[in-house]
């Protein structure tokens, strides 16, 4: 007769712990994108027209200035007014330092957006004047809409001042994102489409073609608590999305770079985690 091994029952439950356990260490814990940030993540499928991710809900909600995010619809502006004809034509440098030597030389539109030129902004917006300006802002809803704090710095005003700004939300940022790239502005299609060009990055190496801009600013006048913007656009054959991120460091950091560059590579390794890079 063939003998069947009988367990005791405290040795079975042992065993039965032990696997459970095991199983429960394998899992892993859910990926702080956010480190030592107050931060913000929105993921848009344009196909679906739903939310696949949502990071810091309530953050997404509030308003920041656009920063050099701003660039973008300035730039359908431009185009659609006929402030810049095209990408190629170039604004001259007026001699005029900056901190960053990138900026002290001639730029057109495609370098304008690639290396986030302010004076190049500064001059387009006086070209359009404030109350064309201000009616493209109105028509493209475009966060509060305020100007207040003039037409060459409204977007440009740091987190903590006590002065208004030009302010945009991170679903706000989606809404006009959306707009853009399904020829939904009020605006040219010719615009929309220069624009949508002109903010291209760079293609992943699974296919995935990055267009977007990154927005750096600081809460302080030392520099070192950073605010960073990141909207963006990502396609592969039929797979599309809209992007948007931003951040406000906790403390104060120091050789970390913009922060519309950190909160950038923090968007990619979100978007590879979920497949999309």
């Amino acid at each position: 007769m063939k003998k069947i091994l009988v367990l005791p029952l405290f040795l079975f439950l042992s065993v039965h712990c032990a696997e459970k356990k095991t199983r429960t260490e394998t899992v892993a814990a859910p990926v702080n994108y956010f480190e030592n940030m107050d931060g913000c993540f929105l993921l848009y499928n344009l196909k679906t027209n739903t939310f696949e991710k949502v990071l810091g809900e309530e953050r997404c909600r509030r308003k920041f200035p656009a920063c050099s995010t701003f660039k973008v619809p300035l730039a359908v502006m431009s185009f659609d007014s006929g402030v810049l004809k095209d990408e190629n034509v170039v604004l001259k440098w007026d001699g005029k330092k900056d901190t960053r030597d990138v900026a002290n030389q001639d730029h057109n539109a495609k370098t304008w957006m690639s290396d986030s030129i302010v004076w190049f902004s500064q001059r387009i917006t006086q070209k359009l004047g404030k109350k064309k300006f201000q009616n493209y802002l109105n028509t493209f809803d475009y966060g509060n809409k305020d100007l207040s704090a003039g037409i060459t710095e409204a977007w440009l005003v740091s987190p903590s001042d006590k002065r208004p700004a030009l302010k945009i939300s991170a679903y706000e940022q989606v809404e006009f994102m959306k707009k853009l790239w399904t020829d939904q502005l009020p605006a040219s299609p010719r615009a929309m489409q220069l624009t949508r060009d002109i903010t291209y990055i760079e293609t992943s190496p699974n296919g995935f073609k990055l267009n977007g801009k990154t927005g750096s600013n600081f809460h302080d006048k030392q520099k070192k608590v950073h605010l960073g913007w990141f909207i963006s656009h990502i396609k592969k054959a039929d797979q599309e999305y809209i992007a948007v991120a931003n951040f406000s460091d906790l403390n104060p950091v120091e050789n970390k770079g913009y922060g519309g560059l950190r909160v950038r590579e923090i968007t990619k390794k979100i978007l590879f985690d979920s497949g999309l890079w």
